[in-house]
């Protein structure tokens, strides 16, 4: 009689002879079919294959349960066209330090603005709101730019102020 195998790959794979089989070296758990079996089977429940094969293997019938392995794999989570996704592991840019060197050397209102966008980055984010956290972050570092571009542009009218009065008081 003979047996189709079942390859590593759960792929049927013969068939084979008794002989055939024996030199592929299987173990009781191998899966083995034919059509009076009808399904895939242990070798070490065929009573041929037992005997001749294994000569009083423990059959995989006592083994944890029945020794029964799907020739087909099993997938581990269904697919039904939604991954959930995958859970960030980097807390987002907090912007807090930023924050508040612009408020303490540029300008007060955006620096404080910043600061207080950036104090509830990291808090977001432990709590699991990881797009909540990733737009304070955004959000923290919008008011910290425009906060040290503004300061930077009144700095730089007042050197002009200052030039332009000085050229001016010197003129006269």
């Amino acid at each position: 009689m003979k047996y189709y195998l079942a390859n590593s790959m759960n792929q049927p794979e013969g068939p084979f002879s008794v002989d055939e089989l024996r030199a592929r070296a299987i173990t009781p758990d191998s899966l083995v079919y034919n059509e009076q079996l009808g399904n895939w089977t242990p070798a070490a429940q065929v009573p041929e294959l037992n005997t001749q094969l294994f000569s009083g293997a423990q059959s995989a019938a006592s083994t944890p349960n029945g020794g029964y392995q799907s020739c087909n794999p099993i997938p581990q989570q269904p697919s039904f066209g939604y991954q959930q996704p995958q859970q960030p592991t980097v807390t987002p840019k907090t912007w807090l330090v930023e924050s508040i060197l612009v408020t303490l050397f540029c300008c007060m209102p955006f620096g404080i603005i910043g600061i207080i966008k950036a104090s509830s980055v990291e808090s977001l984010f432990r709590s699991g709101n990881y797009d909540a956290a990733q737009q304070a972050s955004n959000d923290a570092g919008k008011w910290t730019k425009w906060g040290f571009f503004c300061g930077v542009g009144v700095i730089i009218l007042y050197i002009l102020l200052v030039v332009v009065l000085g050229v001016g008081s010197a003129m006269i």
